[in-house]
């Protein structure tokens, strides 16, 4: 399994790491070539490199062995907190689509394969705002364009029920994956990200089971939380039963992709933090596998299957941190 992890995570605890004053991409490269178990990257375009950047960014990040699996597309809130597939101007719509083309070309130069893109400003937050037939067609037109880009290139649409908008357009899985069947593009996919689906009400297995029937579960960004917000908490620490259940789901969809750990350490050393997650989803996905083989595990409606996966984990080595 791939692992990569959230970039801007890095930036917390400074004192731990970095020189008073300004921190860099560079910065943030080094600080993640530190953590043990990490051989991927997943950065934020174009927050951490532009265009002019491009190849002394995969320079740094070939000196320090790691590699870029993916892009995640941010769109800069002056231009695009209106909407950006969305967006009532018919400008501002196509230079959010090409932004995010920009960034599958990026992303191939970069040696990924793998676009995500969150449309976290595509959205309303009063009733009678907007038409919502308008903005879910443009948003079709809009991925439609991206994924015909580059049709070798991964694009993943990363969904979220609210935030920054009271309503997100594309808040949960069901409504992810209508927009990935209208356009019927088969390098267009979902990421699911725990702590969203969460948020959405969702119970993430079930929402990864529903890619998985598909092929269309592209990206899994694991964390934790307790859903009222985007909680970004380490990996199984307040959901273990279920963040179990999920790896045991894509053990079975043999589910090809990377584990991007989407967390927010604020108060935590980033690297020990990124290492713990590592850690336990080693151990995790070593149960995964031996659950997974269980064919009688999952089935039958019967309520004492989770009991069996308890005692399972009870009898485990501890994890160290």
């Amino acid at each position: 399994m791939l692992y990569a992890t959230r970039l801007n995570s890095l930036k917390s605890r400074p004192e731990l790491a970095f020189a008073p004053g300004p921190i860099s991409t560079r910065n943030l490269l080094e600080r993640a070539a530190r953590i043990k178990g990490l051989n991927s990257l997943s950065l934020n375009f174009p927050e951490h490199f532009s265009l002019d950047t491009l190849q002394e960014t995969r320079q740094q990040i070939e000196d320090l062995g790691l590699s870029v699996d993916s892009l995640n597309v941010r769109y800069p809130t002056d231009t695009y907190g209106d909407g950006g597939f969305t967006n009532p101007s018919a400008a501002v719509r196509q230079s959010a689509i090409d932004l995010t083309c920009q960034a599958l070309d990026a992303c191939a130069a970069l040696g990924g394969n793998h676009v995500i893109v969150w449309p976290g400003f595509d959205g309303f937050d009063y009733p009678f705002q907007d038409s919502y037939e308008r903005m879910f067609g443009h948003t079709v037109e809009g991925f439609a364009q991206v994924a015909a880009h580059n049709p070798a290139m991964r694009v993943g649409i990363e969904y979220k029920p609210w935030e920054p908008r009271k309503y997100s357009l594309v808040g949960n899985m069901g409504e992810a994956l209508l927009v990935v069947q209208e356009i019927g593009a088969d390098n267009l996919g979902v990421v699911m990200d725990y702590c969203h689906a969460q948020m959405a009400n969702e119970h993430a297995p079930k929402a990864a089971a529903l890619a998985l029937r598909h092929d269309k579960l592209f990206g899994v960004h694991l964390n934790d939380g307790y859903g009222r917000q985007d909680d970004g908490l380490m990996v199984g620490t307040s959901s273990l039963i279920t963040t179990l259940e999920l790896l045991v789901l894509l053990e079975r969809g043999q589910y090809p992709g990377t584990i991007y750990f989407d967390t927010f350490p604020v108060r935590e050393d980033p690297v020990r933090e990124c290492e713990w997650n590592i850690r336990v989803s080693e151990r995790l996905l070593t149960l995964a596998r031996e659950l997974a083989a269980d064919t009688t595990l999952g089935n039958g409606h019967d309520a004492f299957n989770v009991t069996r996966v308890v005692e399972r984990l009870l009898m485990m080595e501890p994890v160290h941190a």
